[in-house]
C-alpha cells in the first residue's frame, strides 16, 4: 500500500512539474565605447564626425554622411566633411580641378557653393 501511494505521490509531482511554464532568465548587456581625440563634441579629430550616443537625435534632418553622398552625387569628388553640425553641414570637393566649400542644409538642398 505504502509503495502504491509513493508511486502515485512521484507520478503526481512529476505531472505537476510539466504543466507548469518554465521561466527563462533573461541577461541584460550594455556596453558602449567612445573614442574622441579634440575637436568639437562628438568629432573623431577635425572634420571626421563619430556616433555619440549621449547626443540627441533628430528625425527632421539628413545625417552628415547622407549630406556627403549628395554633395558626391552632384557632380564633386573627394568629397569630405568639414562641419557637421547644423543648421548647415560643410563639405570640401573637387570638381573640374578645383576645390570648393558645398554646403547643405538639414533637408539635403546645397545652398552654397563656394571656390577656395
Amino acid at each position: 500500500m505504502i509503495a502504491k501511494s509513493l508511486i502515485a505521490a512521484a507520478a503526481v509531482a512529476t505531472t505537476m512539474t510539466l504543466a507548469l511554464p518554465a521561466s527563462q532568465a533573461q541577461a541584460g548587456v550594455d556596453i558602449n565605447i567612445g573614442i574622441g581625440v579634440g575637436g568639437y563634441p562628438g568629432y573623431y579629430g577635425p572634420g571626421y564626425p563619430v556616433y555619440n550616443p549621449g547626443y540627441p537625435t533628430y528625425k527632421n534632418h539628413i545625417s552628415c554622411k547622407k549630406g556627403r553622398n549628395i554633395v558626391d552625387n552632384s557632380g564633386f569628388n573627394n568629397v569630405k566633411p568639414i562641419d557637421c553640425s547644423l543648421p548647415r553641414y560643410k563639405y570640401t570637393g573637387w570638381r573640374f580641378g578645383k576645390k570648393y566649400v558645398v554646403s547643405v542644409n538639414r533637408w539635403g538642398n546645397i545652398v552654397k557653393v563656394n571656390k577656395i
